[in-house]
């Protein structure tokens, strides 16, 4: 049997510019790339993806909901890793913010 993963992720514009996340060379998955913000979806969360999505750019940027624009789902993806069907929400939006915070994830 399957298991089912939700995680969000973000990517926020400013004029020309994309905010994206390079993750931390001490993490076990994807040490050292550039990604979108977001992760995990928690169980809390399962019927309100966007407020996971709201919750990782904050946890991961310092950026808050009211600093956001236009923040709206563009894709679902789906894909199967091991016992795992993963269902990705992911987001688009705008902001004026340009100064983040460092977190451990990147």
């Amino acid at each position: 049997m399957s298991k089912m993963r939700m995680m969000t992720g973000a990517y926020l514009i400013n004029e020309n510019k994309i905010l994206m996340m390079k993750r931390s060379k001490n993490r076990d998955l994807a040490p050292d790339l550039w990604t979108g913000i977001g992760g995990h979806v928690e169980n809390n969360e399962h019927n309100t993806p966007q407020e996971s999505c709201l919750r990782e750019i904050f946890e991961e940027t310092g950026i808050t909901g009211d600093e956001i624009e236009q923040l709206k789902l563009r894709y679902i993806l789906f894909r199967k890793s091991g016992d795992e069907i993963r269902q990705h929400f992911i987001y688009f939006g705008h902001t004026q913010k340009e100064n983040f915070i460092t977190t451990d994830d990147g």
